[in-house]
């Protein structure tokens, strides 16, 4: 008798590309249990185009603000699906969802409320938990595992093949995450010292472009500016052809620890977010402001000078390097 293959939806329409990353260490701990199971994810946004190039996703769901008739045809389509699990993350507070997953009738779902009230964990240890609440939580540690292949020829292009590359991110979602201009100046100048010959790229969009040129014309030759709006391909290879990440909470910490890239994650003194977000590189480095809603006053020395010691690290024997 040939038993029907697990069938699972998580929730991935938040548009959040970080979360995203984090959530490939959940997708990889379901397919070393059940190698044969059926992945299906909801998204928007980035995270679309993020899970239509893993082919452990069996089918992508788009979820974009839906309004009622939207919800009720997403909810019956998802009950056609006959799903053993949905994996929502948290529990869903808006009517709308309530009522598509009332629609869905999966076997249960998994919204880890409890888990969540908990002692304040790394992310990656919900995918743990949600893994654990299937009875599918295996010995091994959990790790990101993205599948995006990161090909791009304009970075190959733009990077010496054997020139040491440090990747600085100024912008968040949020401006209060933002590194402001001076400190962003004190940075990219600070690692032009320790390492003349190395190419110093500042990554932004389409939004920040103007900032970003407004750094890099404070810190010629050496800077360069790399737009990777839109385009997956260019972000993923900048972050794994560096040699360091410098960014505050955004997805590019994910992604250079998906790539096991030495990085420093800048976060707000909060006692949340650098534990949630940080790292997952074995070397990285944490700095901490001196405000909880900001990244105001965190110290541009600091940062160099856990880079200066990456960047040694790396070099001669890599090993796990944290301060806050």
């Amino acid at each position: 008798m040939t038993t029907k293959p697990l069938k699972v939806l998580f929730f991935s329409h938040d548009s959040k590309l970080g979360d995203a990353i984090v959530n490939t260490a959940f997708v990889a701990g379901l397919k070393q249990h059940d190698p044969h199971c059926e992945i299906h994810a909801t998204v928007a946004g980035v995270t679309a185009t993020f899970w239509a190039q893993d082919e452990r996703i069996s089918k992508t769901w788009t979820v974009q603000k839906p309004g009622w008739r939207d919800t009720v045809r997403l909810g019956r389509a998802f009950r056609r699906e006959h799903y053993d699990y949905i994996v929502t993350w948290q529990r869903m507070r808006k009517e709308k969802n309530r009522l598509m997953l009332w629609l869905a009738k999966p076997g249960a779902v998994i919204d880890l409320h409890a888990f969540n009230q908990g002692v304040i964990t790394h992310k990656i240890e919900a995918c743990g938990e949600a893994l654990a609440q299937m009875n599918r939580r295996g010995a091994a540690e959990l790790a990101y595992d993205v599948k995006l292949e990161a090909r791009c020829e304009q970075i190959d292009a733009l990077l010496a093949p054997a020139g040491e590359v440090f990747v600085v991110n100024l912008f968040a979602a949020d401006a209060e995450r933002n590194i402001g201009h001076a400190q962003a100046v004190g940075i990219v100048r600070g690692l032009q010292a320790m390492a003349p010959a190395a190419v110093v790229c500042l990554v932004c969009t389409d939004v920040t472009e103007v900032q970003a040129q407004s750094v890099q014309a404070a810190c010629a030759p050496s800077a360069q500016v790399v737009n990777c709006d839109g385009n997956l391909a260019r972000l993923f290879r900048l972050c794994e052809r560096a040699d360091m990440v410098i960014s505050p909470d955004t997805a590019l910490v994910h992604i250079a620890s998906a790539f096991d890239t030495p990085v420093i994650g800048i976060y707000q003194d909060n006692g949340v977010k650098a534990v949630q977000w940080g790292p997952r590189s074995k070397a990285h480095g944490i700095v901490l402001s001196s405000n909880p809603l900001t990244l105001e006053g965190f110290a541009v020395g600091r940062v160099l000078e856990l880079a200066a010691g990456l960047r040694v690290g790396t070099r001669a024997h890599p090993t796990a390097i944290e301060h806050s």
